[in-house]
């Protein structure tokens, strides 16, 4: 049963409608408007979540199919591949946008539940969370089949440690994390806390030299022992030693390689508990870089915190402003309007390197993927004529360590993609496409204020021309991390409207 739900996740049998084909809105090859084409489940403490295949979570080996069975098999596989062929041929994939009502309530719901962690662990952060789990992410599929999976142990259930044989013959790469929705955040058991995330992802799998590319949905519960501090978060945000800081190198008994420390699972750190995989489907390589669906909730209401009033009568109490557009006029024109400019004609021509100060980390990563493969192909993605309409703030977020703002943007342009040649191969060069998304920017919490505008062309740290930053945001001049928010506000997220939940 274990081959047959991997033989059909290979399959990629669900299909989805792509999206836009810019940063943010469609080269996520997503998975979240796909059906589930398979679901497994695996779990610590010897429970498990809803699945398919009830067995999946318990048994470490699968036994050979037979002939009969083999074929059996594939005429089943040949005659869903007809079916959905057939219906995607007489109707096409919408997606439905949820209700901004029921959008809103979520989004309170979370924050609640996020205060309440917050009221255990006054250290807790958002932001450096879902970086963590980015990187865990990551790390997961990366090591999967080779011996560097064992430098995880820690971060890991004793189930989860051992899912992945060494031997199996695929190596996965080029993992995006498109996204990271928040589910939910418990503090109500006796023993620890947990916090579960859904993950919109793809990657590529290699399965003995046959590249083929798979988009994916997966439900990742975290767990850790109530009670805890969590560490700053230069510990925090990557897969690092909680004690030291150091890179994961972990043994199998989860003693670190640079300090010999012993972490236990969940002791020090969050460990994933449980990991569903909710919908998996194939992929072609170029799908989404010349996509052009219809934009989707644009005439949405927009979804702002519940107490947004309350949060900007404290952000001016924090910093002493009277007004509030002593800080909102500034932040609006200098950061969003500016970065928002600078952001997407970098990546219009092909450029995204220049813009790796202004992003965080993940973003960067994300985008630099599909980047390379407009390279590949010979291809741009033209963003000609934007502008922004207008600019409607909907959430202010803090705590120990961040500062988080999100503002949803109205945006038009001419959007579309053409080869070397010039030729037109999607969107039009003449239509102008209206659109609006969720942008989030952090800065570390006391980072220096600087009274002059931010300028974009400059190293926010030393005044050095923004020219030389590194892969990993680090200015080539003095050296700084640049990325993390130390020194002024970086791009944290881009969320669709449709999707946005708060």
């Amino acid at each position: 049963m274990k081959k047959l739900l991997l033989i059909l996740a290979l399959a990629g049998l669900a299909v989805s409608q792509p999206l836009p084909a810019r940063p943010g809105g469609g080269h996520s090859s997503s998975s979240h408007s796909s059906h589930s084409s398979s679901s497994s489940s695996f779990s610590h403490s010897g429970s498990s979540w809803s699945t398919h295949d009830s067995s999946s979570g318990a048994s470490g080996s699968a036994h050979p199919m037979s002939s009969l069975e083999a074929l059996i098999l594939f005429i089943v596989i040949v005659a869903i591949i007809i079916i959905v062929i057939r219906s995607q041929a007489g109707a096409r994939s919408v997606v439905t946008a949820p209700p901004a009502q029921y959008r809103a309530q979520r989004q309170q719901s979370i924050t609640e539940q996020i205060a309440a962690l917050k009221q255990l662990d006054a250290n807790f952060s958002a932001v450096v969370f879902l970086d963590f789990a980015h990187s865990l992410y990551c790390k997961f599929y990366e090591y999967s089949t080779k011996p560097e999976f064992s430098y995880l142990s820690p971060f890991l259930s004793t189930e989860l440690q051992g899912h992945f044989e060494r031997s199996q013959p695929w190596t996965v790469s080029e993992i995006v994390v498109n996204s990271l929705r928040w589910l939910e955040v418990g503090t109500s058991g006796s023993d620890s806390d947990t916090i579960t995330v859904e993950i919109d992802a793809n990657y590529t799998l290699d399965l003995q030299g046959r590249r083929s590319r798979y988009a994916v949905v997966e439900r990742w519960q975290f767990y850790r022992r109530k009670g805890l501090l969590s560490a700053e978060p230069e510990k925090m945000q990557s897969v690092s030693c909680p004690q030291c800081g150091g890179p994961a190198h972990f043994t199998d008994a989860g003693v670190c390689g640079y300090c010999g420390a012993s972490v236990q699972k969940g002791g020090a750190q969050w460990c994933l508990g449980k990991r569903v995989v909710v919908s998996t489907r194939a992929v072609p390589a170029v799908e989404g870089l010349a996509a052009y669906a219809e934009e989707q909730g644009t005439q949405a209401v927009t979804v702002k915190q519940a107490d947004l009033i309350e949060q900007m009568n404290r952000w001016q109490q924090r910093y002493g402003i009277a007004e509030w557009q002593q800080f909102w006029a500034p932040f609006e024109n200098d950061v969003v309007r500016n970065y928002f400019a600078a952001i997407y004609g970098h990546w219009s021509r092909r450029d995204w390197q220049a813009a790796r100060h202004l992003l965080s980390d993940r973003l960067y990563e994300t985008n630099a993927f599909w980047q390379k493969m407009y390279v590949e192909r010979g291809w741009f993605n033209r963003l000609d004529n934007l502008r922004v309409e207008q600019i409607v703030l909907a959430k202010i977020d803090s705590d120990k360590f961040y500062e988080a703002i999100t503002v949803r943007i109205f945006a038009a342009c001419n959007d579309y993609t053409e080869d070397a040649g010039g030729k037109i191969v999607g969107g039009s060069k003449t239509s102008l496409r209206r659109f609006s998304e969720y942008w989030t920017f952090v800065r570390r919490s006391g980072a220096q204020r600087h009274d002059k505008p931010y300028s974009l062309s400059q190293c926010p740290s030393c005044g050095a021309p923004a020219d030389n930053m590194g892969q990993s945001g680090e200015c080539g001049y003095c050296g700084s991390k640049i990325s993390t928010g130390q020194f002024s506000w970086v791009l944290f997220l881009i969320e669709q409207d449709e999707v946005y939940c708060g």
